[in-house]
């Protein structure tokens, strides 16, 4: 928890508070709770854990595109206000990868490595889960239950937890009725969510790490716009580039923005800043301690 707190408070990223919120979650349900799940449920601290392919698994199976935030957000249900997308193939070696950790850091759901995460989450307090599992197998103790021609794998399920899998390429990992409102969505049944369309069509998911988007509610009065977008690459030589894209910037945040990009080349960061309507889209490059600064002066 200390970790998470200090996450928030000092790089200020909503998302990584989330994700890393349902992880730990999810690790001291198998972990922390084992002896209190159903039989359903087998704890992955096993050493000698047994898996079966997903292919052994009767039913239809996930099989929608996963390389960026706009495919899991195509995926959800209607309503997101927050989203983060993290490509575990590419934290190993970064500072990331000490909030999301990296491609085996999820091995005790699947006995298997996951290489991308997706968390949806919504004003009631819903959220759900996508996995990348390339290996396509998973611990091999669970009691399925049909859906819509697809089987909902129970992973946890007791009075404290309720926790499914469904799953395909990708996995799908929530409670019960998220899952199945994502099956919905895939079988065209409901609609996903369409609030970040807008500010999604500017960006350029190619080789990101991470990305997010937030929906300014109640709850989060200090997002600095209606609506913002953020992502975080590596370059090749070793520095970082953070793109932000806010609908309809918080007046007294585009004034920060013109402030601190006038002498930004003090802090060893550079600025890109345009304008097109009710959009601004800024990109802050430099090495990754002093992004995250900057993003602190920002915020």
């Amino acid at each position: 928890m200390k970790k998470k707190e200090r996450a928030t408070k000092n790089q200020k990223y909503l998302a990584i508070f989330l994700a890393a919120t349902m992880l730990l979650s999810v690790a001291m349900v198998f972990f922390q709770k084992a002896d209190s799940v159903n039989e359903t449920s087998t704890p992955a601290v096993e050493k000698n854990i047994s898996t079966i392919s997903f292919s052994q698994i009767p039913g239809k199976q996930v099989h929608h595109q996963f390389n960026s935030i706009a495919d899991g957000l195509n995926m959800s249900p209607d309503g997101v206000v927050s989203a983060a997308y993290v490509d575990l193939q590419k934290t190993t070696g970064t500072p990331l990868e000490q909030f999301f950790g990296n491609t085996t850091t999820m091995r005790f759901l699947y006995g298997a490595d996951v290489t991308k995460l997706y968390s949806a989450n919504y004003a009631d307090g819903r959220e759900f889960q996508l996995h990348a599992v390339p290996e396509q197998k998973i611990i091999n103790s669970f009691s399925p239950v049909p859906y819509n021609n697809y089987y909902l794998l129970a992973r946890a399920t007791n009075s404290d937890y309720d926790i499914w899998n469904v799953v395909g390429s990708p996995v799908v990992f929530g409670s019960r009725q998220s899952v199945k409102s994502v099956i919905d969505v895939l079988e065209g049944n409901s609609t996903s969510t369409g609030e970040y369309n807008q500010i999604l069509s500017q960006t350029d998911p190619v080789d990101v790490i991470f990305q997010e988007v937030v929906t300014k509610t109640d709850n989060t009065t200090d997002i600095p716009a209606d609506k913002y977008y953020r992502d975080l690459r590596k370059l090749d030589d070793g520095s970082y580039v953070q793109t932000s894209i806010f609908l309809n910037l918080k007046p007294d945040m585009a004034r920060n923005i013109t402030a601190l990009q006038a002498n930004s080349t003090e802090r060893g960061v550079t600025y890109n800043v345009t304008t097109s309507g009710n959009i601004t889209k800024l990109i802050l490059s430099s090495d990754f301690l002093s992004l995250f600064n900057e993003t602190n002066l920002l915020s």
